[in-house]
């Protein structure tokens, strides 16, 4: 059974610069490293409403996911959007 995860995220909108940066690195971490295991991976922001980012994740399982939990990209990220 596949997990999907959609989340929103909201930023001040003057933030995006530095969160499509981190984004762009999860993705290409996530994408490249974790394939398999990892279905679909992106970040995305709303036309409407700046500030929001919406992440879209589809994994093979629940210890795929717990997997990327553990990953050093994913603690990189994590580590960045505080604050």
């Amino acid at each position: 059974m596949a997990i999907v995860i959609s989340a929103e995220i909201r930023v001040a909108p003057e933030e995006l610069p530095k969160i499509r940066a981190f984004a762009a690195v999860m993705v290409e971490k996530t994408n490249t490293l974790e394939k398999g295991p990892c279905i679909a991976y992106a970040f995305s922001e709303d036309f409407n409403e700046p500030g929001l980012v919406r992440a879209f994740e589809v994994w093979e399982s629940d210890e795929a996911l717990a997997a990327h939990f553990r990953t050093p990209h994913m603690a990189d990220f994590q580590q960045a959007m505080k604050g």
